[in-house]
């Protein structure tokens, strides 16, 4: 089992993020996670995914470098393609590049991409990106959205055949392609463990069906999480990862799995969806994740909003130490 972490994401500094990302890698987390939002209506997102894991990358050693996941469709993928691969080599072969469809129309407004072309960006995308880390000279790519002629792939990328490329979202249609176009499909935090486990069965069969094996490829998983040495502090943190809850899904804003109402009660939102306890609570939380469906990646996030920075690192560290031992 990998653990990864989800370091702070959103305010109007970069700052403490890589400090965040070096103690975590020093206490055995394995991969660092990152989101890609360009608008929301809380305050724990950024944009330019791959710049950020640059950074990180730079500043860190072994962690495997993860977009989860970058919107594909909203991106020209030849920029995609050579940014990845120039993180690829600038980490020594850390990066593993999850893509999704999107889902906030404000954000294609503003790049100015259709929302009914994002399937169709997403897959040509794909393809794309799998032709031009693979390539051994000049490619000609050529699709509705977007045509490269003669184009060298420079830089060649360091993992062989190529890095990881990973999928996200919740639809059928999205399961499907996760099996036919990239290596993993990877769950969100926001559904409750019920529908994870229901996707997990319809991978199963698209893999079944595809003739591959089940078990020789990678199962992540995004969870949020709240953790403390007791109950009470456990009390005291929740109210930061409910407030995040609140600020992002309380309004208009919506997302495919999440409405207002239901994040009004905190019991009701967290039940069998949220990381929350003391590290044992936690630990028996993930073996029954285990039990459920197949898990062997797992990314936490611990920043929530308004938590302080103190908060953040004092349960990454105890995450780090009292959990991830235990598997």
């Amino acid at each position: 089992m990998k653990f990864g972490i989800f370091p702070i994401e959103g305010g109007d500094r970069w700052t403490g993020v890589v400090e965040q990302c070096q103690l975590a890698e020093d206490i055995g987390y394995e991969s660092c996670w990152v989101n890609d939002h360009q608008a929301t209506e809380g305050e724990n997102y950024w944009p330019a995914p791959l710049t950020r894991l640059t950074s990180i990358g730079e500043g860190t050693e072994h962690l495997e470098l993860v977009t989860s996941v970058l919107i594909l469709p909203l991106y020209h993928p030849l920029h995609v393609a050579q940014r990845a691969a120039m993180l690829d080599n600038i980490s020594d072969g850390r990066l593993t590049l999850g893509v999704g469809l999107g889902y906030v129309e404000k954000e294609f407004e503003a790049f100015g991409i259709p929302m009914d072309e994002r399937a169709g960006r997403m897959i040509e995308g794909l393809q794309f990106l799998d032709e031009f880390f693979t390539a051994d000279g000049p490619i000609d790519f050529d699709c509705p959205f977007f045509a490269v002629e003669d184009w060298e792939p420079l830089p060649d990328v360091v993992q062989e055949p190529r890095p990881s490329l990973w999928v996200g979202g919740w639809g059928p249609r999205q399961i499907a392609r996760s099996v036919k176009f990239s290596d993993a499909w990877v769950p969100g935090v926001v559904a409750d463990l019920g529908i994870v486990e229901d996707r997990k069965q319809q991978q199963r069969e698209h893999v079944e069906e595809a003739g591959e094996d089940w078990d020789a490829i990678e199962h992540p998983l995004m969870r949020e999480a709240v953790i403390a040495e007791s109950a009470a502090a456990v009390e005291e943190r929740k109210q930061y990862l409910h407030t995040t809850y609140l600020e992002e899904y309380g309004g208009e804003f919506s997302h495919p799995l999440m409405t207002a109402d239901s994040v009004e009660d905190f019991d009701e939102l967290a039940d069998d969806r949220f990381l929350w306890g003391t590290p044992d609570d936690i630990i028996e939380q993930i073996e029954a994740m285990q039990d459920r469906f197949a898990l062997d990646h797992l990314a936490v996030r611990f920043h929530h909003s308004g938590m302080p920075s103190d908060l953040v690192e004092e349960q990454i560290r105890l995450f780090g130490e009292e959990v991830i031992p235990s598997f």
